[in-house]
């Protein structure tokens, strides 16, 4: 049995950068939490272990330590056991998201 082909790098990108875009443009209310970018089975899993099961509570949560991006990837690395670089991939878009929901 053959495996699919893989996306290319091409691929990825774009789709990630539709995600990214497609989570800025999308009130939160309506962002289911696979949607969030950066957040993939893997990660969705351990959110939902804690307690976060919503794009809501994970930007609550962001927000609750004080928009600070370090704290919170310090979170998911300890909490969520993931990567420091694929933390940045979650915790960038919140932050941006994060400071159009502030400024308004």
């Amino acid at each position: 049995r053959t495996p699919p082909p893989r996306a290319s790098p091409e691929a990825k990108m774009a789709t990630t950068t539709m995600k990214a875009q497609n989570f800025q443009a999308t009130p939160l209310i309506d962002v289911k939490l696979k949607e969030v970018p950066g957040v993939g089975p893997k990660l969705l899993e351990k959110l939902e272990e804690a307690n976060i099961d919503t794009a809501e509570k994970l930007m609550g949560h962001f927000l609750v330590m004080g928009r600070d991006t370090d704290r919170f990837k310090t979170w998911l690395e300890d909490v969520c056991e993931i990567r420091g670089q694929d933390g940045a991939k979650v915790v960038e878009p919140l932050a941006e998201k994060a400071d159009k929901l502030v400024k308004v």
